[in-house]
């Protein structure tokens, strides 16, 4: 989902308890599109956010999911 709004390529960390993907938002990012994610973001059952990083103020979607609920 990320990779097909973004047009990026997602990074994934896992660990026993969480799988966190995370995508760069392209400066380009159509309003569409951006609506789009976050309609399907909301519609699932996962924690999500927008974050800008670093010092070059990146923007960054990224997801998580529990592996410990069913």
């Amino acid at each position: 989902m990320l990779k097909a709004e973004l047009g990026t390529t997602p990074r994934t960390d896992e660990t026993p308890g969480l799988i966190r993907i995370e995508a760069d938002v392209p400066d380009d990012l159509s309003e569409t599109a951006h609506t789009r994610l976050l309609a399907a973001l909301t519609s699932a059952d996962v924690r999500f956010g927008h974050d800008l990083t670093g010092g070059n103020k990146k923007s960054v979607f990224w997801v998580e999911l529990d592996r410990r609920e069913p």
